[in-house]
């Protein structure tokens, strides 16, 4: 059946062909949706290394080679400190766990050893606070009858989690050799459908990249700097296993507002309950006043003036980022900022354009 093609038909056509592609992305969402998370961090990480991939394509002819080469390089770039990582806190926490089994032989089993903790902590506290009818070892005893019945369920969701965890970094992998590849292509054909100028897309595209290569930068720099600053300051103050609690220091500091004082915080809390009290006043000092600052130093130093924003504007994004999207909101917040800030400035171009042609055209008139 063909049918002449009419005004009114080519509106027909459109309206059928817009119906049906609107129902048709909105299945796609609904299969995707369960890898939403992991396509997004595979665009931010073939982003951040698209620079390796157009180097790589001076001397190598073939996109796909280039394309495999570029990944491989993510993978070790990835791998390789995360087994450095994993190496340092397993060894570490087989120091713990060797000194808590000798702990707990010498005091008589582990509810005791971990009782003898907790009756430090409350005799400290319990100079300020009547804590006389609180029995921290019979609740201690009560609290582990019933860890043996949780251990496997956990276990068994942990091992889950490991396998989706394993499946998404493969996946993710694949996607960011196919965008790598064919990313000039993807961003040639979406700028084609965007009702804008080549100047304007490009300039978009532009300042989407420069911001998530720049946040990327900025919160990988701050982890790595904090969790450096607490795992010294640990070590000067004798608190161990600093190495350990540094590369936590270094991941918590990726939490808004308490970051890095989740760990620093903890640990001063325990030298003061400890009775080493100039330790742990030293160790606040040092975390409130060295340690949450770096923040503020270092990350301008990455973010510098791409961003567009202020402090408490970028403060904001990120914890509402979080609060709506989890950790990747600590990427997709401050990349809002910079759209809004991108296309505000765009806009009022274009309305001043409109004015003056306007202006001309009743001029002409």
């Amino acid at each position: 059946m063909t049918h002449d093609r009419t005004p009114q038909n080519r509106r027909k056509a459109i309206f059928f062909l817009a119906v049906l592609m609107g129902f048709t992305v909105m299945l796609a969402f609904v299969i995707c949706r369960p890898f939403l998370p992991m396509l997004a961090y595979s665009v931010i990480l073939a982003t951040v290394f698209y620079p390796v991939q157009r180097r790589l394509l001076r001397r190598i002819h073939s996109r796909g080679l280039a394309a495999l080469i570029a990944t491989s390089v993510l993978c070790v770039a990835i791998v390789v400190p995360l087994m450095i990582v994993l190496h340092l806190a397993a060894g570490q926490a087989m120091e713990i766990a060797r000194g808590i089994e000798a702990r707990r032989a010498s005091e008589g089993g582990v509810v005791r050893f971990l009782a003898s903790y907790a009756d430090q902590a409350k005799l400290f506290v319990g100079r300020y606070v009547d804590l006389s009818n609180v029995d921290i070892q019979g609740q201690l005893q009560e609290k582990a009858k019933g860890i043996g019945a949780q251990v496997l369920p956990t276990a068994g969701s942990v091992a889950g989690n490991l396998f989706s965890s394993v499946l998404n970094l493969f996946l993710g992998l694949i996607a960011v050799y196919v965008l790598l590849r064919d990313g000039d292509r993807i961003i040639g054909y979406t700028l084609r459908l965007l009702p804008l100028t080549e100047h304007q897309a490009k300039r978009l595209l532009q300042i989407l990249k420069d911001s998530a290569v720049a946040n990327v930068q900025g919160i990988f720099a701050v982890a790595a700097a904090q969790g450096l600053a607490t795992g010294l300051a640990l070590a000067v103050l004798g608190v161990s296993p600093a190495t350990l609690l540094g590369i936590a220091a270094a991941f918590c500091s990726l939490i808004p507002i308490f970051g890095t004082g989740l760990v620093w915080g903890a640990a001063a809390i325990y030298l003061l309950a400890t009775g080493h009290a100039i330790k742990g006043v030293i160790l606040l000092g040092l975390g409130a006043g060295v340690i949450s600052q770096l923040d503020s130093v270092v990350r301008p130093l990455f973010v510098g003036k791409k961003m567009q924003a202020s402090a408490l504007v970028m403060m904001i994004a990120m914890l509402g980022g979080v609060k709506a999207y989890g950790f990747l909101g600590l990427f997709i917040g401050p990349v809002v900022v910079a759209l809004i800030v991108a296309l505000s400035e765009m806009l009022h171009e274009e309305i001043g354009r409109s004015a003056v042609g306007d202006a001309d055209a009743i001029t002409e008139a």
